[in-house]
């Protein structure tokens, strides 16, 4: 194992965190989803490419169209949509602009 990493035919732990984490956020998935699952996988947590909101924003308009056009059901329906993605409550309430 460590002639192999040696000779370059295996990747470090930076790189494989880093592709995975790629491969994860091109699936739209939030940040902690994919610390979560590097965690699991005993990777270390490279940094952050692109902002969670900007992620969330991306998924609703491409599930749900303009966000301008949501009613309030629509609302709850994408905000159950975000959190079952994993992201998190600031964020979906930064995305939809809900009012506490």
């Amino acid at each position: 194992m460590e002639d192999a990493t040696a000779r370059g035919w295996l990747a470090s732990e930076e790189e494989i965190a880093a592709r995975a984490a790629l491969m994860w956020q091109r699936k739209l998935k939030s940040r902690a989803y994919i610390e979560e699952q590097l965690k699991k996988r005993g990777l270390p947590i490279p940094p952050a490419a692109e902002d969670d909101a900007q992620t969330a924003r991306g998924l609703i308009v491409k599930k749900f169209g303009n966000l301008s056009e949501l009613d309030a059901e629509g609302r709850v329906k994408a905000q159950r949509y975000l959190l079952n993605r994993g992201f998190d409550d600031r964020t979906i309430k930064k995305v939809l602009n809900v009012e506490e």
